[in-house]
């Protein structure tokens, strides 16, 4: 049984959510079939040490440009230096030099994965991407709209972009369910309260500004006796935020906690996870709060309503919307029966978004397009 050597390539390895799963999902693969290695393009990152202590080496060719002739040739002479069998990149600004050094090496299979809808920022982008979809055995997306977006962008035959869902650790956040009551003792949540959570990166994209808009109107409405909203997550959208919680109804019901890495814990003090995004790829902190077995309260965007039916895991509402958010933050708040309903059938359906899902979806990918002389 031959054991082949694969390249992942990334920008760099910052605390992200695509970072994260590289950093759970690639030390999982079947050490006998797979020799596993990355190389980042621009800098190493935070988690890169935190991967080669797994196990993964983690290379750096630097470029410049996605163009740089001399890092191209680097990264190529990397590829026939440790004998690739397959490239496996992620994102446009590393897909574009990983399929060029790919070829220059001579290595095929190579596979660039599309994590968002929109990802193209040009048009200039999405005609580079097209071209260069004839050196590449197809594209990977992370949800039917982005693999429909995909499909629609560069012009690919649908057989061409694999759909693989992005997987997370359900046991991790399924068993912080037990901490639920020493979380909220140490929070200060009195008996009766409702928690409402929002868990992202504080920027545009996420819209913590609209859970804030629907949160204060849901105070107005309530009298805000019996409702808390935490926040975690940095970006640089924190002290504008800071300063609309300053104009609601009741400031003190809101916290902001900052990036944490214990972000299971504040899922299990929570009641409901709230993500009211304008884009998203596939969530992963939208699969973990259904392992935490949440209510869920989430934007028609990405592969939102993919994750979670509206009205059987959750509730979908649409983007940009904070008084239907409200409405939706105020159902689960209030109806008798939904909120539980509801995050027993999230906790169920997780199940089908798992890290181990994930990794028998990759190396079945992996081997079909090595194995199979059609892909190659």
């Amino acid at each position: 049984m031959r054991r082949y050597n694969i390249l992942r390539v990334i920008t760099w390895l910052p605390v992200g959510g695509i970072e994260r799963r590289l950093v759970a999902l690639l030390p999982r693969l079947d050490r006998e079939r797979f020799n596993v290695r990355l190389v980042c393009l621009r800098e190493r990152g935070p988690l890169a040490d935190e991967l080669e202590a797994a196990g993964i080496p983690v290379d750096l060719v630097p470029f410049r440009t996605r163009w740089d002739p001399g890092a191209l040739r680097r990264l190529a002479g990397l590829m026939r230096e440790h004998r690739i069998d397959l490239v496996h990149s992620h994102m446009y600004r590393a897909n574009v030099p990983a399929t060029v050094a790919a070829r220059l090496a001579g290595v095929r299979p190579v596979w660039a994965q599309v994590h968002n809808v929109g990802t193209w920022e040009t048009r200039r982008q999405a005609w580079m991407d097209r071209r260069l979809s004839c050196w590449r055995s197809g594209v990977i997306a992370v949800s039917e709209r982005v693999r429909s977006d995909v499909i629609r962008t560069l012009g690919l035959a649908p057989e061409r972009v694999e759909l693989i869902y992005n997987g997370v650790q359900i046991e991790r956040f399924a068993a912080a369910r037990a901490e639920r009551r020493r979380v909220r003792e140490r929070e200060g949540i009195a008996g009766g309260e409702v928690v409402f959570l929002f868990a992202a990166r504080l920027v545009e994209q996420k819209r913590a500004q609209d859970f804030l808009e629907a949160f204060g109107r849901l105070q107005t409405k309530e009298g805000g006796q019996r409702l808390r909203a935490w926040i975690l997550g940095e970006g640089p959208l924190r002290y504008k935020l800071e300063a609309q919680v300053a104009t609601l109804p009741t400031p003190g019901a809101v916290r902001f906690f900052g990036r944490r890495a214990d972000v299971e814990s504040f899922m299990a003090g929570a009641d409901v996870f709230v993500l009211p995004s304008v884009k998203e790829g596939f969530s992963n902190a939208l699969v973990e709060a259904m392992a935490a077995g949440l209510a869920i309260v989430a934007s028609d965007v990405g592969g939102n309503a993919e994750a979670i039916r509206d009205g059987v895991e959750g509730l979908i509402v649409p983007p940009r919307a904070p008084g239907l958010l409200q409405e939706a933050m105020r159902r689960l708040a209030h109806e008798e029966g939904l909120r539980p309903r509801l995050a027993e059938a999230a906790a169920a359906r997780a199940k089908d978004f798992s890290l181990e899902r994930m990794r028998e979806s990759v190396e079945a990918l992996y081997l079909r397009s090595l194995e199979t002389p059609a892909l190659k």
